[in-house]
């Protein structure tokens, strides 16, 4: 289920410097920017596949994320995130950090992603 759409941020999706990939931070709304509310696992589907899409639009794969930065607002979803995350990334993990964090209402997850686009980081 969604809410009502929000305002996209005024930031770019992403920033390339050389072979250096930097996505502004993705949480979970839908195409039509309406929250994705419901489990906690749903929301954070939902800002995974907003990371592919990013990454989609710069030209890169989900296997060329270097690390992922996850901010939680409330630690007792570690677990539905390590679930949501051993999903993503079932073979090949990147580096990653889990952040205790004040986000913005309704989001409980924003992630963080630095690629590489080329073979070889």
């Amino acid at each position: 289920m969604s809410q009502d759409a929000i305002t996209p941020p005024p930031a770019p999706s992403f920033r390339r410097q050389g072979n250096l990939l930097l996505l502004s931070g993705q949480v979970g709304v839908d195409e039509s920017w309406r929250p994705v509310t419901g489990a906690f696992q749903d929301e954070a589907r939902a800002a995974f596949a907003n990371v592919r899409r990013v990454l989609a639009e710069a030209g890169a794969q989900p296997d060329q994320i270097l690390k992922v930065t996850a901010y939680l607002t409330d630690f007792g979803n570690f677990a539905r995130y390590n679930e949501v995350w051993t999903e993503e990334f079932p073979e090949l993990r990147p580096a990653r950090t889990t952040i205790g964090a004040q986000l913005v209402p309704p989001f409980r997850v924003e992630l963080d992603v630095v690629a590489w686009l080329d073979d070889t980081p």
